[in-house]
């Protein structure tokens, strides 16, 4: 029973390492088979072969990439009779929030871009940058789309027709993005874009300059510091949130703004309809100043200051904290007096503008 008892432990001591071992010879094992079994390189077009279908075509003369194959392969390179530039113009609100989650071709205000290219089909949303791409067939009146990285296995079918200047789409058969695609592109009529000088406005190129004021006038002085003021080593005083509806703004100080402005927490969203907002104030200040703050999308503004423009520029180019873009832009220089500084958007730019609040500065 001694002997039997002394035996036994070394043994059940030794089974952990035993175990390991097995494993050890067993993965030796499998490596040894798997090496044994692995078959020559491929020589390089084989490779090629191979490897096709998994990546995107050849890039063409202007750099765009073209759609990867996926189900269907990508038509040759030829010209359709649907082929040219369509731009329509959503009128709902912009997207003005930052969204990871987002579903692919939601509908959201501003301008949609629509191309059709030698096989190639490219979508996008200006105001936020999306884009997509994918293949296409024209047959007759009927349009076949594939080849969406959105939704590689889906073949949809449409009938297109072009009158009055207008590309009308109509779904046959796309769940797309949950179908979120069928209604972005046939919802509304997309204006023909044309190369004559004499194109419909929502087909312009977006604007990547603005023409203002060389400098602000004779004694106005413009002070412009990237990121949220709160922050600053001196931050504004008496601050009052541009979303008067919810916040209200200190004593002496008061805050209007365009009714279709867009109320978002303590910040008041302008756009194409709701373009402006202003505060002004019976205080003796030697400084207003309004702070921009929102996501990469927020676009062009202007400053006026008691009716006459002071300054105006991309309000995401201020500068950026993390995922908020933005900065506080200050003017100085006028006697302390009864002053109403005021903001507005600027009518050819589609991308929203965040106004997040103004800030002011007491005589001594």
């Amino acid at each position: 029973m001694v002997g039997s008892s002394l035996t036994a432990a070394p043994v059940r001591a030794l089974r952990p390492g035993l175990a390991l071992l097995s494993v050890a010879v067993a993965a030796v094992g499998w490596s040894a088979s798997a090496c044994a079994a692995r078959p020559r390189p491929l020589s390089t077009a084989a490779i090629a072969t191979q490897t096709a279908s998994a990546r995107p075509t050849a890039m063409p003369a202007s750099g765009e990439a073209t759609p990867v194959t996926y189900t269907t392969p990508h038509p040759p390179p030829a010209a359709s009779p649907l082929d040219g530039s369509y731009a329509r113009l959503d009128s709902s609100w912009p997207q003005w929030w930052k969204c990871l989650r987002c579903a692919d071709y939601r509908s959201a205000g501003g301008i949609w871009r629509l191309r059709f290219e030698r096989g190639t089909m490219r979508v996008e949303y200006e105001v936020t940058g999306w884009s997509d791409l994918a293949s296409y067939t024209v047959e007759a009146d009927r349009l076949t789309v594939f080849n969406d990285p959105n939704c590689p296995k889906e073949v949809a079918a449409y009938r297109w027709q072009i009158q009055g200047g207008q590309l009308r789409l109509q779904a046959l058969q796309d769940s797309c993005a949950f179908g979120l695609r069928a209604e972005n592109l046939e919802t509304e009529g997309w204006q023909t874009c044309t190369r004559d000088g004499r194109q419909p406005p929502v087909c312009a190129a977006a604007v990547t300059a603005a023409t203002g004021p060389a400098s602000p006038p004779a004694g106005i002085s413009i002070s412009v510091q990237g990121g949220d003021s709160r922050f600053f080593a001196t931050p504004p005083e008496s601050p009052a949130r541009a979303n008067a509806e919810d916040n209200s703004p200190p004593a002496g100080i008061h805050i209007i703004y365009s009714p279709k402005s867009v109320g978002y927490g303590l910040n008041r969203i302008l756009w194409w309809e709701g373009n402006w907002i202003e505060v002004s104030t019976e205080l003796p200040v030697t400084a207003m100043g309004v702070q921009f703050l929102g996501a990469a999308q927020t676009g062009w503004a202007r400053l006026l200051l008691d009716g006459q423009e002071v300054w105006r520029g991309k309000t995401a180019e201020l500068g950026h904290t993390l995922d908020q873009y933005g900065g506080y832009v200050e003017v100085t220089g006028f006697d302390p007096a009864p002053h109403t500084l005021r903001i507005e958007s600027l009518d050819w730019d589609y991308r929203p503008v965040t106004v997040a609040s103004f800030g002011f500065r007491l005589s001594p």
